[in-house]
């Protein structure tokens, strides 16, 4: 299945998303997932990244309807554990791509939200939390922007039990890799980092907090070094990330609504 970073002109660019079990995948989108990845990513193999999608237990699939093409995708894992004598769940992200054509676009966040917050549901008595590790600025914002309740962040400390949870995860599944001192994964052998030019940091954005700390805790971003960042999945977040969106909309209507009517000569 070819995958490309053009949007065809009979396509309508809006993308449509389903939750697929990995074990359901098969081998033509398993092969689109590989071609979307390797084009925005360097040092990978695809051995790796198949061990690594076995390990998953669901996968966000983006698609445009019109092409019927993968444009996206995001991997997912359940753990459920416990810290300090006190049981969690966190949802681990994995390898996550979206066409760059497709930038922008909230398919992703509001599939993924619906994902998370079902899982709270199937654990009421139980802190969630959502684990993530990030070598690009773009996914932290994800957290950073959507979660009330978010760690590591530039405005307060980690608290103990989130930053237990953190270490544990990390210790768990990187081993080694891990620097608990830093917050940050470091590979001795290289997992992928994003090509040169993709997702650039322009010089003004650095006056935005969140973007400025991310650099500042992950200074090895570039050669694929990895933030550990956990969200709290609880009752604010989900009264808080629709009311976002709601909101987005509505700004989306009014700007359409008071655009100028074009003049014709």
């Amino acid at each position: 299945m070819a995958v490309t970073t053009t949007l065809n002109p009979t396509s309508t660019g809006t993308l449509k998303a389903r939750v697929c079990p990995v074990d359901a995948l098969d081998r033509e989108l398993i092969e689109a997932m590989w071609d979307l990845f390797k084009n925005y990513y360097e040092d990978i193999e695809r051995s790796r990244f198949e061990s690594d999608l076995s390990n998953k237990k669901d996968v966000i699939l983006l698609f445009d309807p019109n092409l019927r093409q993968l444009k996206g995708f995001s991997t997912l894992k359940v753990f459920d554990d416990a810290v300090n004598g006190k049981d969690f769940v966190a949802v681990y992200s994995g390898d996550t791509i979206i066409d760059e054509a497709y930038w922008g676009q909230t398919a992703l966040q509001k599939t993924f939200f619906r994902y998370i917050i079902k899982t709270k549901l199937q654990h009421p008595t139980k802190d969630v939390y959502w684990f993530l590790i990030s070598k690009g600025y773009k996914t932290y914002l994800l957290l950073s922007r959507n979660f009330p309740n978010y760690w590591p962040r530039h405005d307060r400390p980690t608290p103990a039990q989130e930053k237990a949870i953190l270490n544990h995860l990390a210790t768990s599944m990187f081993a080694d890799s891990w620097i608990p001192e830093k917050g940050v994964l470091s590979f001795k052998q290289p997992m992928g980092k994003l090509k040169g030019g993709i997702a650039p940091i322009d010089q003004s954005m650095l006056n935005q907090a969140d973007i400025r700390f991310f650099l500042e805790k992950n200074q090895g971003h570039a050669q694929g070094d990895e933030l550990c960042c956990i969200g709290r999945i609880d009752a604010t977040l989900a009264l808080s990330y629709p009311a976002k969106i709601m909101k987005k909309s509505f700004k989306k209507l009014n700007e359409t609504i008071l655009k100028p009517w074009p003049v014709q000569s």
